[in-house]
């Protein structure tokens, strides 16, 4: 019955929910694995990289969304989207650029040393040997960070981005049970199908002999 009346505001809630992380992931990814890669060779300002990134992780969820807010007003755009997107896109950061830099120097030396020694230059060390071999971590990141978009996009709604959390507020202020359950269980079914998903993209670009399958 619940379904019958909520299916096309239900709906229009998961689209608005998947554009939110749609946009937040790949903006943390364009800024994360470049960033990742640079400071791999830099241990000092990878300390201070990480550290700064870390901080940012620790701000509660609802406290960032609320400073993103008092910050983007000044240029009316603190409701909506936008604020929504950069309080993921910062949460983000994190994961991506922690597993790039620590995958990459955790590739072993003895491998590098021949690749280097057949003639591959730093450049070609990095992008045909490092990396392919730091994917399956690299990987492990971004699904750490899909899978907390999807959580953390459920206080887009606070700021009237939209998404599936207002089905969980709407029915917290309206003591409606049904609607409660199906904004946070379409929330944990959406988290569970990217994380599955994303599992078997990381199978499929993993090198041949690296995945634990083989």
């Amino acid at each position: 019955m619940f379904l019958k009346y909520y299916h096309v505001k239900l709906l229009e809630a998961l689209l608005q929910h998947l554009l939110i992380v749609g946009i937040s992931v790949p903006i943390a990814i364009c800024i994360s694995l470049p960033l990742g890669i640079w400071i791999s060779s830099r241990p000092r300002i990878a300390r201070l990289v990480i550290y700064g990134s870390s901080i940012l992780m620790t701000i509660p969820s609802l406290a960032l969304f609320g400073i993103m807010v008092a910050l983007l007003a000044s240029i009316k755009m603190g409701l909506g989207v936008v604020p929504a997107v950069l309080a993921i896109s910062i949460y983000s950061l994190l994961p991506i650029t922690r597993n790039t830099y620590t995958a990459l120097n955790g590739v072993s030396p003895a491998i590098i040393e021949a690749a280097t020694g057949i003639g591959l230059s730093r450049m070609q060390v990095l992008w045909k040997v490092r990396i392919p071999l730091a994917l399956p971590v690299i990987m492990a990141g971004v699904r750490l960070a899909v899978v907390m978009g999807i959580s953390v996009a459920a206080f887009a709604s606070l700021v009237g981005a939209g998404g599936l959390g207002g089905f969980i507020f709407s029915g917290i202020a309206r003591s409606n049970i049904m609607m409660v359950g199906a904004g946070a269980l379409s929330v944990a079914l959406l988290g569970i199908l990217a994380n599955w998903l994303l599992l078997r993209f990381e199978t499929i670009v993993t090198p041949k002999g690296l995945s634990p399958e083989d």
